[in-house]
């Protein structure tokens, strides 16, 4: 029972990123030996500690689950200082950020793709001629075939969105506008009605915070870390640099702490060797 209980809590914990499930199961038996099994009373403790190296920490996703005509749909909901990068069943990539809900089905239909945005949310759409995307925001709705851009919907906010590649249509209470990448439609809630204007921002800053680095080696997941920070690295063995990751990384951790993060995703050590220098080994 007492272990039933614990595990429930565990679960419960805000996971902020992605992990691999053999690694979320790795990471729930170390703290059975050092709790359940040794009767020891420090779950509490040790649970925050391993949530804390968890992949791309920052956010709180819950499972709405309910039937809409027959289409299982899902949300993830981020708080305060949280954003999430969620993989839809599609293939697309949403990063969502802090004090926002995407709903969204658990598995696509045969020919749409609908989602709905409270907040802001940056989306990289995967190619489908035969499904359009369709983000509903409010009072506007945003119809994509694959492209990326940027959605911010809060409430009582003037509602807008921002390309950065492909061709987007954006229909309001009165009319609609078609943006290529480098402009934006703002919506007037005075008059209901959208403009069109150019932009200089393609990507948020915000979404910069989570480093997307799923399906890359070990080795080329470094080097984007040294695009942003002064280190090098010693392999003991040269077969460590083919490791691969699954997730995304917080580059609002220090360096030390992401590289801890990565060691504990793979099961290897990374320790300091002075001079900015780490040794990567077994």
């Amino acid at each position: 029972m007492k272990s039933k209980r614990m595990k429930e809590e565990w679960n419960a914990i805000p996971n902020r990123g992605i992990l691999p499930n053999d690694t979320q199961t790795r990471m729930w038996n170390n703290i059975r030996k050092v709790t359940i099994d040794k009767h020891k009373r420090l779950y509490n403790w040790i649970a925050a500690a391993c949530a804390a190296f968890i992949i791309s920490i920052s956010s709180y996703q819950f499972l709405d689950l309910h039937k809409k005509s027959d289409i299982e749909i899902t949300s993830t909901v981020t708080f305060k200082n949280d954003i999430r990068l969620i993989s839809l069943s599609d293939g697309t990539r949403v990063w969502l950020n802090q004090n926002s809900q995407i709903e969204y089905p658990v598995h696509f239909s045969n020919n749409e793709r609908n989602v709905t945005l409270k907040g802001e949310a940056f989306f990289e759409v995967k190619h489908d001629p035969s499904k359009p995307f369709v983000i509903t925001s409010g009072t506007i709705k945003t119809t994509v075939l694959g492209t990326s851009f940027n959605i911010k919907a809060y409430n009582n906010k003037q509602p807008e969105v921002n390309v950065r590649t492909g061709k987007v249509k954006v229909e309001g209470e009165a009319n609609t506008v078609l943006l290529l990448r480098g402009y934006k439609a703002v919506y007037a809630i005075e008059s209901s009605t959208l403009r069109k204007e150019k932009s200089d921002i393609l990507e948020p800053e915000w979404k910069k915070a989570l480093l997307y680095v799923d399906g890359l080696t070990l080795e080329q997941v470094l080097n984007k870390l040294k695009e942003q920070n002064d280190f090098k690295v010693n392999y003991l063995e040269d077969d460590l640099k083919n490791l691969k990751i699954q997730g995304t990384l917080d580059s609002r951790q220090g360096l030390y702490e992401m590289l801890q993060t990565i060691a504990f995703a793979l099961e290897i050590k990374i320790r300091s060797t002075g001079n900015s220098t780490y040794l990567i080994s077994r």
